[in-house]
């Protein structure tokens, strides 16, 4: 298993879950708020409400912690960069009385990587539970009252989708030139010094790729080849979970920003 495959953004998990259940407009409405709510504000104490939903949510999507461990810890380099750059760049009380040590940014830093954590959480739970052909459904169904001001629903939402669909196959592209690449000439070197050597020979390549399959696609879909017919959602209140569960995701999040700072 390589690094490509902890990836969580895009990736559908099919389970028997209370959130697998939920309608994909209610979690597309309300997923994303749960993501700015984690930015909005400065404080610790909203990080650590925001945290203890996120594992209830996870908890209620059955998804099993060692593949959100893994997804976060995909982003290891990202953090450890943000972090950095606070501790160095941030002005303010300075840290063990080493004047380009910043106590501030220490606090910042470890502040700005609980939100991305947190980001990537609530993001991933929208396509660890709902299949990529229902979350564009949603989607066009959410921007369809829009369509008479003239916004392209229909598009935006078969685009959306054709992301959506185009993650797996970025994934497996990924997958087989690192396979490739894995073992061959590389043990005289450093582990970090391998992976390095290694992303130098396989990015370029799967930059051409991608930019190839992108273009077929295209191409495709222009010429009528590809065609996504859409995909019809149940009534909300064909499951009487959807009303109440909108209801409480608001209702918390209007808490966490209005009392917690």
């Amino acid at each position: 298993m390589t690094f490509i495959d902890d990836i969580t953004l895009g990736r559908f998990q099919p389970r028997d879950s209370f959130l697998h259940r939920l309608d994909p407009r209610v979690k597309l409405g309300v997923l994303p708020l749960f993501v700015i709510a984690s930015f909005a504000g400065s404080g610790f104490l909203r990080l650590v409400v925001l945290a203890g939903a996120a594992f209830l949510l996870l908890l209620l999507g059955n998804i099993a912690p060692t593949i959100w461990m893994r997804g976060i810890w995909v982003f290891r380099w990202l953090f450890l960069c943000t972090l950095v750059l606070h501790l160095f760049l941030t002005p303010g009380r300075t840290l063990f009385g080493v004047a380009w040590l910043s106590q501030d940014g220490l606090v910042q830093g470890v502040q700005a990587c609980c939100r991305l954590s947190l980001a990537v959480t609530f993001s991933s739970l929208l396509t660890l539970t709902t299949p990529p052909s229902k979350v564009a459904a949603a989607l066009f169904n959410l921007l369809a009252p829009l369509a008479k001001i003239g916004v392209p629903a229909q598009r935006i939402s078969f685009l959306f989708r054709l992301v959506l669909e185009f993650i797996p196959i970025l994934r497996d592209e990924a997958r087989e030139l690192v396979s490739r690449y894995r073992y061959p000439a590389k043990e005289g070197l450093p582990r970090l010094w391998a992976r390095i050597d290694i992303l130098r020979e396989v990015v370029p390549q799967l930059l051409h790729r991608m930019v190839a399959r992108a273009d077929r696609m295209a191409r495709a879909y222009a010429g009528g080849e590809i065609r996504f017919e859409q995909e019809p959602l149940a009534p909300l209140k064909a499951n009487h979970n959807n009303l109440a569960a909108a209801t409480v995701g608001i209702l918390f999040i209007l808490v966490v920003v209005f009392i917690f700072p």
